[in-house]
């Protein structure tokens, strides 16, 4: 690389980190940029809480979301962790104070005076990480997606209903400013469907990135699986439809999981569509829009950083700086008793988006979707 190309890849990388901070100010900034680096870490200072957490997972998410969130918010102390790439949980347990990682996932959940595992490995590994931790008596945060197959979500969910300890999900997009600002507007009596719209331009995903792994649930259940969630969280408003009617179209059917549009129509005229396109890549690395309206409440959120809400002849502008797409509260749940979701909204969430991973492996176009008979179906693998 020549000096030139050495001065211009600089100002790039200078020019990312101020868009950064502008963004999601310093200290979430300072944040992403030393889980990128993994090299020069300053041990950050202890908090005041007992050190009694796990961190299942050591990648650029737990350093620079979970990690940042549970010190800055909470001063909760990571105990241990474990990565099965060593250089990650090298630098994770360097950052964080510690002696060392953990050599495994066992050997982290047998310490002594663990209360709570944060699960953010690779996504095939979350429903079994999370189920162990639960037949331990411990409470699990479970990073999206809760699981990858049918299976694993029985798995879990058994686990869960046996257990002493609590489960959490860390689909975010419900706990955002801009969804909780909307549920205070919206009259969820009100006659007629829900409308949803989301336009998501995504990152772009190396041929051999390990989304694209067989047995990790493809874009589905690692991306897409947000926004379905949020749509999911809006019908439980009302209670759920009988039936979905789900169509799905994708660019490439050698490459199905990636820019493709999904539609959803439920029974009693509920609309959702979403479209994935990483066909180029913003350069904050995604960008949200999302239209909604139900009754009169009209909002339109611009990446989770702008609202506007209409409701008849009133306008409401909302800016939400730095930007909250949930992180924070969905993080904080085993800290809050206001803000744990409910289960059985996850539940029904995590077999919606099973459903369309099913779809989207098998080629399948277009499906019938009812969350009494997935539940029903999970009931039968769940009992013994």
């Amino acid at each position: 690389m020549t000096a030139g190309e050495d001065s211009a890849s600089l100002r790039w990388k200078l020019r990312k980190v101020w868009r950064f901070v502008s963004i999601y100010g310093p200290g979430r900034t300072w944040f992403k940029v030393a889980g990128r680096l993994r090299r020069g870490l300053p041990r950050l200072r202890s908090g005041g809480r007992a050190a009694d957490i796990g961190m299942l997972g050591c990648g650029q998410f737990a350093f620079a979301t979970i990690g940042y969130f549970l010190r800055r918010e909470s001063g909760a102390r990571i105990a241990a962790c474990f990565d099965i790439e060593p250089r990650a949980a090298q630098s994770f347990a360097r950052a964080q104070g510690l002696a060392r990682p953990c050599a495994s996932a066992d050997e982290l959940l047998a310490q002594p005076g663990l209360k709570l595992v944060y699960v953010a490995s690779n996504h095939a590994s979350h429903a079994g990480y999370g189920a162990d931790a639960l037949r331990r008596g411990l409470d699990v945060y479970v990073e999206k997606p809760v699981a990858v197959t049918l299976p694993q979500l029985a798995a879990l969910e058994g686990a869960r209903r046996a257990a002493r300890g609590r489960l959490f999900a860390g689909y975010n997009r419900p706990f955002s400013a801009a969804i909780r600002d909307f549920r205070r507007h919206v009259r969820v009596d009100a006659a007629g469907g829900l409308s949803m719209q989301c336009f998501v331009s995504g990152h772009q995903l190396a041929a051999d990135h390990w989304y694209r792994l067989p047995a990790e649930g493809t874009r589905i259940c690692g991306n897409v699986g947000h926004w379905l969630d949020l749509f999911v969280h809006l019908l439980a408003w009302r209670g759920y439809p009988q039936r979905l009617d789900i169509a799905l179209t994708c660019a490439d059917d050698a490459e199905p999981d990636d820019n493709l549009s999904i539609s959803l129509r439920s029974d009693r005229g509920d609309l959702c569509s979403i479209m994935l396109s990483s066909r180029t890549e913003p350069f904050e690395g995604i960008n949200e829009t999302i239209n909604l309206q139900h009754g009169e409440a009209i909002a339109k959120i611009d990446d989770f950083r702008r609202m506007s809400l209409w409701q008849g002849s009133r306008l409401l502008r909302r800016r939400y700086w730095p930007k909250d797409v949930g992180h924070r509260l969905a993080i904080l749940q085993p800290f809050r008793q206001d803000a744990p979701r409910d289960w059985q909204e996850v539940l029904r969430s995590a077999l919606l988006v099973l459903q369309i991973t099913r779809m989207v492996r098998e080629g399948t176009r277009n499906a019938a979707f009812s969350f009494e008979q997935e539940v029903a179906q999970l009931e039968a693998l769940i009992a013994p």
